[in-house]
């Protein structure tokens, strides 16, 4: 009993890891199919959650993926975002901050 009682806790374990591990990747439109998680593009950043840590994980130096269109009723639509995660932190967090656009 014990045994399976500790089976069920590392099974419970594992899916909370597994849970915790996903990466949201990229998201889209029928127009602006996101690209695979294949090392061409960075991750996704967000330089504001991320105060006083200029980032230097591998694939920093990539850029975003970002797809734009304009619709038929002249809306502008923009996945993403082309900076890297370096040039976004510099943008929000260095001399001059908030010059993201």
């Amino acid at each position: 009993m014990k045994s399976m009682l500790r089976i069920l806790a590392i099974i419970a374990l594992l899916g909370v890891q597994l849970a915790a591990a996903e990466t949201k990747w990229y998201v889209g439109d029928e127009r602006c199919r996101p690209p695979k998680d294949d090392g061409t593009y960075s991750a996704p950043y967000d330089a504001r959650e991320h105060p006083g840590d200029f980032p230097t994980f591998p694939g920093a130096d990539k850029p975003g993926w970002f797809c734009s269109y304009q619709r038929e009723d002249g809306v502008l639509v923009q996945h993403g975002n082309s900076l890297t995660p370096q040039q976004q932190w510099l943008a929000v967090w260095a001399a001059g901050a908030n010059a993201m656009n």
